[in-house]
């Protein structure tokens, strides 16, 4: 990649200086610019240090750069619930309806830059990638605990802008960039991005659970989470995490004071849990506090000041008490007071995860001599030190702070019981509550699941619910989708529905995604909003095909024959309604009978655990917890008229080119 001019912005002696460079290796007075490059296998890592001989206050940097001709590029969103997607040259990414700042843009990055709203230019976060000619170009920035980073491209005139926000940083010695440059398939330059992270980080397991939030919202009591948690210790699925949401504190910013809807405590409410097998989570928001809690009245000083004295608005939320305000994290006596809380929710309560919202609020405005992105990365590096072995699940945070500090991260927007919000499209918010705007997210966020945190694509939603209180309106298909995407993509996959309230249909669904099995992406690709996902899982070769519009679609698939339970054995195109998805196991050719797939599982096949010859027939033996309405089809030889399996006799039937029976 060739590299043009570079700018950098800083304060000196109350004087506001721009130094403009072409050279990467500079010396000034008073101050040196050094860049180095190091080759790797598929790529290179390109580090720019300044050193000054005195302190500076700096502004910002950027390094102009040419792209080529790319067709596509990844922007990824500013954090968890900002919209990541993949945007071609003949696109836009539309500014925020103006009159909606001033109530949304604490959430996003619409205080940081304005979208130009002109076709083929697009920003994005930490890191981007470039499509182009069948390659994928990633640039993606290593040192974010120093400030975030910004890669702004205009796809048209082939030109990159990559940028620093180090506003506010003062110091002598400074990365203004580290940047990783690959080019290879998706899976080598991802992964030799990963290695290069300095954190020490081992991705837990793959966890299932139920939270409360998609369901009751903040109207949980005592009675509800009980009735839960014993709907979903009587299901027997095996169901890892129980994790109560928003509704059980005292106030926002009050997270050591329980409310009267919960008489016996949280202490009783995690005990039980963990005496059903599952280990319980709880949610707060360590950053934010609203003006009717009892920290504003107590602790005014910890709420964070703009440089008028005013507190600093972090958003608002009708469901609580309006606008709720940031918390000082560098204030005497906030961190001490943050400790308390988690050793309350951990040793005295007995929870042993907690999911941590609202994160961003902590890095509205630099502080302290650091800038934005430094201290989002103290804050989180503190949440991950106070936490010890105990999960985290990190919400409404930048994802490159939170990698390797959070156990789980969200990836989306929260989802929801509709399929999109048409106003809040129409003011292009970025963060909007919608099912669709969240699945975007799982799927151009996939790669980063086991390489900076477990993905969290938020709940799948199955339940019919009641109308007017938590009726579902995602149509039968729109379910599936979300249910089976969320399954694929996430590291942690939660429901909030009440499974003791499913129809038959419902359960047999919910129990279709177990037995719970790691899947390895090999390739997504996208066109008009129909997904083409390669995956393994349990060495099977699979395909899914996700139509997300409200068109029907066809898809060629590759090359071979392939499994559905419906279409039996098919081969070429498969023909996709609005908004279906269906997944396809690859045949395998073999002499004497094999396993074809199944019905039962998401994963046609997915619950199988061996097929064996045992004198005189043969032996099928399910995984633990597979569906009980688990039908599986046996390809034979040709010229075979009936099969024994487990000492039953089936005829063989035939359809396509391959004969077969049906168990």
């Amino acid at each position: 990649m060739q590299f043009g001019k570079a700018s950098l912005s800083y304060r000196q002696a109350g004087q506001v200086k721009t130094l403009t460079f072409t050279d990467l290796n500079l010396m000034a007075p008073g101050l040196r610019v050094d860049s180095r490059r190091r080759p790797l296998a598929y790529g290179e890592v390109i580090s720019i240090t300044l050193t000054s001989a005195v302190p500076l206050e700096l502004g910002a940097f950027s390094l102009q750069a040419e792209l080529g001709s790319p067709s596509k590029m990844l922007s990824n969103g500013f954090q968890t619930w900002s919209q990541t997607r993949v945007y071609s040259p003949e696109q836009y990414m539309a500014p925020l309806f103006a009159p909606a700042r001033p109530l949304l843009a604490p959430y996003g990055d619409y205080r940081l830059l304005t979208s130009t709203g002109k076709k083929g230019q697009f920003h994005s976060w930490s890191w981007t990638g470039f499509e182009e000619n069948g390659r994928w170009l990633l640039l993606a920035s290593i040192s974010e605990d120093w400030g975030y980073t910004l890669f702004a491209a205009d796809l048209i005139q082939g030109s990159l802008s990559i940028r620093r926000d180090c506003l506010g940083e003062a110091t002598s010695e400074y990365p203004l960039l580290e940047i990783y440059i690959g080019q290879g398939s998706e899976q080598q330059v991802w992964e030799e991005f990963a290695s290069l992270l300095p954190r020490h980080w081992r991705p837990p397991g793959r966890c299932t659970g139920w939270t409360s939030w998609y369901n009751y919202y903040t109207k949980i009591n005592e009675e509800i989470i009980c009735s839960n948690l014993r709907a979903l210790s009587a299901s027997g699925h095996p169901f890892d995490i129980f994790q109560i949401d928003d509704g059980w504190q005292g106030g926002i910013g009050d997270w050591l004071d329980v409310n009267a809807k919960f008489p016996s405590g949280l202490d009783t409410l995690a005990r039980a849990a963990r005496d059903k097998g599952f280990r319980p989570g709880l949610w707060l928001a360590p950053f934010i506090c609203d003006a009717k809690s009892r920290l504003w009245r107590e602790h005014y000083d910890w709420v964070l000041k703009d440089e008028k004295g005013r507190p600093v608005k972090a958003g608002i939320n009708p469901g609580w008490n309006g606008w709720f305000y940031a918390l000082d994290f560098y204030a005497p006596g906030f961190q001490t007071w943050l400790r308390q809380v988690f050793s309350t929710v951990f040793n005295q309560w007995g929870f042993q995860m907690v999911k941590l919202d609202f994160l961003y609020a902590v890095a509205l405005m630099p502080r302290q001599g650091h800038c934005r992105g430094r201290i989002m990365a103290e804050a989180m590096e503190f949440l991950c030190q106070t936490c010890g072995d105990n999960f985290i699940l990190g919400c409404g945070v930048p994802l490159a702070q939170a990698a390797g500090r959070a156990d789980y991260c969200r990836i989306g927007a929260d989802v929801a019981p509709f399929w999109e919000d048409s106003f809040l499209a129409a003011i292009k918010y970025r963060e909007r509550v919608s099912t669709i705007n969240s699945l975007y997210s799982t799927l151009h966020r996939h790669m980063l699941d086991r390489r900076l945190f477990r993905n969290d694509p938020d709940v799948f939603i199955l339940r019919d619910g009641k109308p007017g209180v938590n009726a579902n309106k995602l149509t039968r298909r729109q379910r599936h989708t979300l249910f089976f995407l969320n399954n694929l993509l996430g590291g942690l996959v939660f429901l909030s529905d009440h499974i003791g309230e499913y129809t038959p249909e419902q359960k047999e669904q919910l129990a279709e995604m177990f037995p719970n099995q790691e899947t390895e992406i090999i390739n997504l690709a996208a066109r008009n909003d129909v997904y083409t996902i390669e995956f393994k899982a349990s060495d099977q070769e699979y395909i899914a095909l996700a139509n997300l519009s409200r068109r029907p679609a066809r898809q060629q698939l590759p090359p071979g024959q392939w499994f559905h339970p419906e279409l039996i054995v098919t081969a070429g195109v498969v023909d996709l309604e609005p908004y279906q998805t269906i997944c396809l196991v690859k045949v395998q050719a073999k002499p004497g009978p094999h396993i074809l797939g199944s019905s039962g599982h998401i994963y046609p096949g997915g619950q199988i655990e061996s097929f064996i010859w045992s004198k005189p027939g043969w032996t099928l033996t399910l995984k633990a917890h597979a569906a009980p309405h688990t039908r599986v089809w046996i390809a034979v030889p040709d010229g075979s008229e009936e099969l024994q399996v487990n000492g039953q006799i089936f005829p063989v039937r035939k359809e396509a080119t391959i004969p077969w029976v049906v168990i």
